[in-house]
């Protein structure tokens, strides 16, 4: 394309347009363990599994899996925090031509139970500190088993004894399996298991995962990705990451794995190089990432801004206790990146931080900065093999001149096919231009450039910015809220409006002879929503503004609540 204006800013050696293997994610790690069999591919809590090791544990879960009825194009659901066995059931899932179905680890039974139903999963792999949660699903879904595990399995030994005294009971990780006859542990049933499964012919255009998000419209669905979709992301991503060494580099893992950042840009991008992959439990603990980024001499750490804030932020840090020189290069995405932290983590570490730009449905990276020439304030430019416009806010149908802004819309191999069983919303989504091309509407407000940087000048539409790339949607919020008997009208936002750390606040308006508190707001969510969901402010109004067709405006809301914020 000769419109293409943004070529011009990609950095030497970075090509236009790429090649892509006809392969599945499966066969990723099969090349891998061939070209790197004694090569770490996990480092856990003190325990490394090298890629042979890898290719057996998966080999042998998949054949778990077909024993318990798997087969191609099934559903199953992964419930699980960061630890090996969720690379395990994602690759095992795969082997067998299954569809990997991941739910948010916050998650409440409630919302697991919605996933899982939604998506038709036959059996569920969950971490056993969610096994209450699951237990609760169960009657309203259809799953005919239940794969159990416990963080510690992969600990080393001494540790593994010294979590098992202290803090198993404790941190909520025993699960009594007895009384449910759809329950297995894991370690039991590859135990049992034959060591590989029987072949499965797969296509690269086979549906691999069933991503769920509140897409352009807040209404929780799940997103097709092909293998196709996310082999060509991780492609592009290692096309615009020049100077990377295959087989050498060292990936922390902090993002969860069931996030489609996380599952792409941390996980496949390593098996497909051959990367050593440090899994991080929880990367609230500034501490121990900060030991680990120390200690592995870890050159890659894909984030967030409020993580790089963090960590630069840290005495340990600051004090000189941590070196975090080794890290090399940083994809900083969900929100936009203060120059201040850019500037801060680089010069902490001597790395690079680059601001990019994705969304699940399109695998999920669209734009990144350059290493070398990148813009601040700015998503960078498309990724080879994609294109980008900005159209019209009103019809989504006539393309913006640079400087004007618009809907974000883009095309390439890595977009979705589709949302799961939702043809509207997939039609609303994916549209066919005049050029014969499908692009996906995103529904975020930008503008490009006069040279091909591209600006997000507002995000989706009324969406939560949560720390930690989390995204809340208020319709899910206000759904709950209307649960409650005296709710009759709700409008949520986020707080600060503006901010890159927000929390959901309720503006309610309740039934005058049904009084009720905003404390027993709060813990109604509470009980209903994800902690990062819930509610932290509730404010009582008469009566909510509202469009002329009674739909009510949370932008007015919001700009109410920015004039509060200051002092308006």
């Amino acid at each position: 394309m000769d419109d293409r204006i943004w070529h011009q800013h990609y950095d030497q050696g970075v090509p236009t347009s790429l090649e892509y293997p006809d392969l599945t994610l499966s066969a990723l790690l099969v090349k891998a363990v061939a070209d790197y069999p004694d090569r770490p591919a996990i480092h856990f809590m003190g325990t490394a599994l090298t890629y042979r090791d890898l290719d057996e544990a998966v080999g042998r879960f998949a054949a778990a899996l077909q024993g318990l009825g798997v087969g191609k194009g099934d559903r199953v659901s992964v419930f699980m925090a960061n630890c090996p066995q969720i690379v395990i059931a994602y690759e095992a899932i795969w082997r067998i031509g299954g569809v990997a179905v991941p739910s948010n680890p916050l998650y409440t039974g409630a919302e697991f139970g919605h996933q899982a139903r939604d998506a038709g999963s036959k059996v569920a792999v969950c971490m056993s500190m969610m096994w209450d949660r699951v237990t609760r699903a169960l009657p309203d879904t259809s799953l005919e088993h239940v794969v159990v595990t416990n963080i510690k399995e992969y600990f080393p030994p001494a540790l593994k004894v010294l979590f098992t005294l202290f803090k198993e009971k404790s941190g909520g990780h025993r699960a009594d399996l007895s009384g449910e006859p759809r329950a297995v542990w894991m370690k039991d049933l590859m135990a049992a298991a034959p060591a590989s499964p029987q072949p499965v012919e797969s296509s690269p255009d086979d549906l691999a995962v069933l991503m769920y998000t509140g897409g352009t419209t807040g209404v929780p669905k799940g997103v097709m990705l092909s293998h196709r979709n996310l082999i060509a992301n991780s492609r592009q991503l290692q096309a615009v990451s020049p100077g990377l060494r295959e087989g050498e580099e060292i990936m922390v893992t902090a993002l969860p794995l069931t996030h489609s950042y996380a599952m792409s840009v941390c996980m496949n991008h390593s098996i497909d190089r051959g990367y050593l992959q440090v899994i991080v439990p929880d990367a609230r603990d500034i501490k121990g990432l900060l030991g680990t980024i120390d200690k592995e001499r870890a050159t890659l750490l894909p984030g967030v801004p409020a993580l790089y804030s963090a960590l630069s932020a840290h005495p340990g840090v600051t004090g000189g206790k941590y070196d975090l020189t080794s890290v090399a290069q940083c994809v900083s995405g969900a929100a936009g990146l203060p120059p201040e932290v850019q500037r801060r983590f680089e010069e902490l570490t001597g790395g690079k931080v680059v601001e990019g730009y994705g969304l699940s449905e399109a695998s999920p990276v669209t734009h990144v900065n350059p290493l070398h020439g990148g813009r601040n304030g700015t998503i960078g430019v498309p990724m080879p093999d994609t294109d980008a416009k900005v159209v019209d806010e009103d019809t989504e149908t006539e393309t913006m001149p640079p400087g004007e802004r618009g809907v974000l819309c883009v095309s390439g191999p890595q977009v979705m096919s589709g949302y799961w069983n939702q043809p509207e919303e997939t039609a609303e989504t994916l549209r066919v231009h005049a050029d014969g091309k499908t692009w996906l509407h995103t529904g975020d407000i930008a503008v490009m450039e006069e040279d091909g940087f591209f600006r997000i000048v507002d995000r989706k539409k009324d969406m939560i910015l949560a720390a930690g790339g989390l995204n809340v949607y208020p319709r899910e919020v206000e759904d709950v809220l209307y649960e409650h008997p005296s709710v009759r009208e709700a409008g949520v936002i986020g707080v600060p409006v503006g901010g890159t750390d927000q929390r959901a606040k309720a503006f309610v308006v309740v039934d005058p002879d049904h009084p009720v508190t905003a404390e027993e707001l709060i813990a109604f969510c509470g009980e209903r929503l994800a902690r990062f969901k819930v509610p932290r402010m509730v404010e009582f109004r008469d009566e909510l503004p509202k469009t002329f067709v009674g739909k009510i405006l949370r932008r007015e809301l919001a700009e109410e609540e920015r004039r509060h914020e200051q002092g308006g």
